[in-house]
């Protein structure tokens, strides 16, 4: 009886040695994947975001509802409407203590860590998040850190790129010497020379600068296609900060950086606007842009009616205009293998000396994105940081990618694209990106007064493109918008 008594507890001892073990296998691992007990289970916190509808939708069932469930906690997602109600919604929580990340635009980064609102990483963590940030590009951190502190985990990156139909460029390039003559006037009347000396148009849109643009846009404006003579050439024109991005990125191709934007007068702010002028001048750019105000979605509709061959666009812009693998992404090209990317065009001087222009910029574009950020005031940092680590981690992120065209922060997945992406199409807009990065992205100023400026920019462009007050463009900017700007950030 005894040896039975002992037996019958030995195997109730090694089964319960096993159960435990299963029990411990089954415990719940962090965003990256690491053993360890569910120190979150039954907490509940709140993030706010600002998403496109079915972007939103996607979010919430595909990122926030397996981390819920694999958490055993709450989070309850709200939106906000602009970037300026974030301080708001953040100095409102100080002592509620309900609201654990916060999705930032590029605009509000430096301003809510100077309103003492988001912790550092290292405020959040410790020294955990030293490691975890190798994960992430160099350009996605550039922004997220402030006075030497890293403030904010990286979400994407966006930086507008040439988009263009690859057989209307073949078009261009095969036949513009036709118009050369007529294109050697349109020059001659602006800066009293003419195209650059032993000019060629490359058949790579990469090697462009503007005087490409313009010959190109010349060439599409006086050749009829389906009927029509008509300019193929267009950027984003609503008065909205989307435009003022247009005009940043070519003051950044021109060698400026954000102090120019802020001063609104300098070389490259000046050379940007006679530009801008040329181009609407000569009928290079379709009058849709500023008679029907487009913005981004103006454009994709324009190139689906065959009005547009060429724009400047967002990662996300380049989905919707080719077809992406959401179901409402549907595509606006007939043929979407036609569409092309390409880096941003190098900004050369209209003014010309010696057969070639005077000044010469970079091949530049402009960076915006979104980021994580803590607030000072999460109900728990270390559930708000994780939170975030698994949005960010390799396997949502691509999910989250692919999905909407976001250029990616990942290491892993910028430097090995051809790999992680099968279509071709998707890979051709994220080595472009990449490239783009390589060749130059700045930010919007970091300044609080950023809104107050941009508005002035459309301001500005509504004054002297459309409105033709262009006579003197550097009198104009230098005693009517620099001294605005000047006000504005007092």
């Amino acid at each position: 009886m005894f040896k039975k008594v002992v037996v019958f507890i030995c195997i109730i001892s090694i089964i319960t040695a096993v159960l435990a073990g299963c029990g411990a296998a089954q415990q719940p691992k962090d965003s990256e994947g690491k053993e360890g007990t569910n120190q979150f289970k039954g907490k509940q916190m709140t993030i706010y975001i600002r998403m496109m509808d079915m972007q939103d939708k996607w979010f919430r069932e595909n990122i926030i509802a397996p981390f819920e469930k694999k958490y055993g906690v709450k989070i309850n997602v709200n939106t906000f409407e602009t970037d300026a109600d974030l301080k708001n919604i953040l100095e409102l929580d100080k002592d509620k203590k309900t609201i654990g990340l916060i999705k930032t635009p590029h605009t509000m980064l430096n301003p809510l860590v100077q309103y003492d609102l988001i912790a550092s990483l290292e405020e959040a963590v410790g020294d955990q998040y030293k490691e975890d940030i190798k994960e992430y590009t160099e350009q996605a951190l550039q922004l997220a850190t402030i006075d030497e502190k890293l403030y904010y985990i990286p979400r994407k990156l966006e930086t507008n790129t040439l988009l263009y139909l690859k057989s209307k460029v073949k078009d261009a390039v095969d036949n513009w010497e036709t118009m050369r003559e007529p294109i050697n006037t349109m020059f001659k009347n602006a800066n009293g020379v003419g195209l650059p000396t032993d000019y060629t148009l490359e058949a790579d849109p990469n090697q462009w600068d503007w005087i490409d643009l313009a010959v190109v846009g010349y060439y599409w404006a006086n050749t009829e296609y389906d009927g029509k003579k008509e300019p193929r050439i267009a950027h984003r024109a609503k008065k909205y900060e989307g435009t003022t991005v247009e005009m940043i990125t070519k003051i950044y191709q021109m060698g400026g950086r954000p102090d120019d934007v802020v001063k609104m007068n300098t070389q490259p702010v000046k050379d940007m606007f006679i530009w801008e002028n040329f181009f609407k001048q000569n009928n290079l750019y379709n009058p849709g842009m500023w008679e029907e105000a487009w913005s981004g979605g103006g454009i994709w509709n324009a190139m689906a009616a065959g009005k547009v061959y060429l724009a400047f666009m967002h990662q996300i812009d380049a989905f919707f205009i080719h077809g992406g693998t959401n179901p409402q992404m549907t595509g606006y090209l007939t043929d979407p293998d036609d569409m092309g990317v390409a880096i941003m065009p190098k900004g050369v001087s209209l003014e010309m000396k010696d057969g070639k222009p005077v000044r010469e910029g970079e091949h530049a574009s402009q960076m915006a994105g979104w980021w994580w950020g803590i607030p000072k005031s999460s109900p728990d940092m270390k559930l708000s940081y994780e939170l975030a680590r698994w949005i960010t981690n390799k396997e949502n992120h691509k999910k989250e990618v692919e999905t909407f065209g976001m250029m990616p922060v990942r290491k892993d997945m910028m430097e090995h694209v051809s790999t992680t992406f099968k279509e071709p199409w998707m890979q051709e807009v994220f080595e472009v990106a990449g490239k783009q990065a390589e060749a130059g992205i700045y930010p919007v100023p970091q300044v609080a007064q950023w809104p107050e400026i941009s508005a002035l920019y459309q301001e500005a462009w509504y004054d002297i493109v459309v409105g033709e007050n262009n006579k003197d463009i550097g009198n104009v900017l230098d005693t009517k918008y620099a001294p605005k700007a000047a006000d504005a950030v007092k």
